[in-house]
């Protein structure tokens, strides 16, 4: 596994979108757990240096034991990167 202070930019931004989509997935199918079953990351452009970055996780649709997911990262209006996920959600622990 990779020491996480050698990623680059981009893969450091990979991380934090993903972290973010995770949270807002946990917090939608609380108290259920959930586990990640899949996920695509997309990368449009690269950051500007020291620039801030928004990242807007979002819901796409929820079953009783799944949910799509999926984020994106910007600068200003300027798309980032995109990532698509799905989630089992699993039963209350």
């Amino acid at each position: 596994m990779q020491d996480v202070t050698t990623l680059k930019p981009d893969e450091r931004l990979a991380l934090d979108l993903m972290a973010a989509i995770r949270a807002d997935a946990e917090a939608i199918c609380a108290p259920n757990p959930v586990e990640m079953v899949s996920v695509t990351i997309d990368v449009s452009s690269e950051a500007a240096q020291g620039a801030d970055v928004t990242l807007e996780p979002k819901v796409d649709r929820q079953t009783r034991t799944i949910l799509f997911t999926g984020g994106m990262a910007r600068q200003g209006d300027k798309p980032l990167m995109k990532a698509t996920a799905v989630y089992r959600i699993l039963p209350e622990t």
